[in-house]
């Protein structure tokens, strides 16, 4: 079950991190930027808290490991996203 709470997390992070970036390349073209970005942040986190509840209610309350591993999945998708995105701007002149 851990091995799974971490791919989900993973793509939890992914989805999240991914979807982020996303909003802000689109922020220059868009006519309403306030809009854009209040609704793309309802989204991600209204699907990753849902996701996130669904882990949590799968199991016992008190057994959070499950619920931690993807915590941590997400929280790796985030730092290599970062990563990636810095070095990808340093390639950039």
């Amino acid at each position: 079950m851990p091995i799974i709470a971490l791919i989900i997390g993973s793509a939890l992070g992914l989805f999240y991190f991914g979807g982020l970036w996303l909003t802000v390349q689109q922020l220059p073209v868009t006519k309403h930027p306030y809009r854009l970005i209040f609704f793309s942040f309802i989204f991600r986190l209204g699907i990753t808290l849902f996701i996130l509840s669904l882990i949590l209610s799968g199991n016992n309350i008190y057994n959070v490991i499950p619920l931690l591993t993807c915590c941590l999945g997400f929280l790796a998708v985030r730092t290599i996203m970062i990563l990636f995105i810095q070095s990808r701007s340093k390639a950039i002149p």
